[in-house]
């Protein structure tokens, strides 16, 4: 019996294995390049100089800040600004404070609607994610 598997085992890894070996087309087939050696090579010793080269992919790339940069009191006005109306909040823990809406319909608007929605839904939603159907 366990020749059986045995082999039938290396039967369907044959098989994959030819399939795979049809799949693969060889890398920079049909490529064309629109730079020259030259420009690679000085492309690669300016991102050396100034650090955004990378190698390993443990390490950081360096974001270069573009635009100005915001003074203390801009950042300071900012913090103040956030903690007046509640959307700072120091850990993942602490939900963000979003201001309350104004309500656009009253409370016998809503009423309504709802009465509205029964009469034109008797069984609620059939095949809702919801209804259990």
């Amino acid at each position: 019996m366990n020749a059986k598997h045995l082999v039938a085992a290396i039967a369907v890894l044959a098989a994959n294995g030819a399939a795979i070996a049809q799949e693969f087309v060889e890398p920079g087939v049909n490529f064309v390049s629109t730079r020259t050696r030259a420009e690679v090579i000085a492309e690669l010793k300016q991102a050396q100089a100034d650090g955004s080269f990378n190698v390993l992919d443990t390490e950081y790339p360096i974001v270069r800040q573009t635009g100005t940069p915001k003074t203390r009191a801009e950042v300071v006005a900012e913090l103040k600004q956030a903690q007046a109306d509640g959307t700072y909040y120091v850990h993942d823990v602490t939900y963000p404070v979003i201001p309350a809406a104004t309500a656009s319909r009253t409370r016998d608007e809503v009423r309504a609607e709802l009465e509205q929605y029964r009469k034109l839904h008797p069984y609620g939603v059939i095949n809702s994610l919801y209804s259990g159907s």
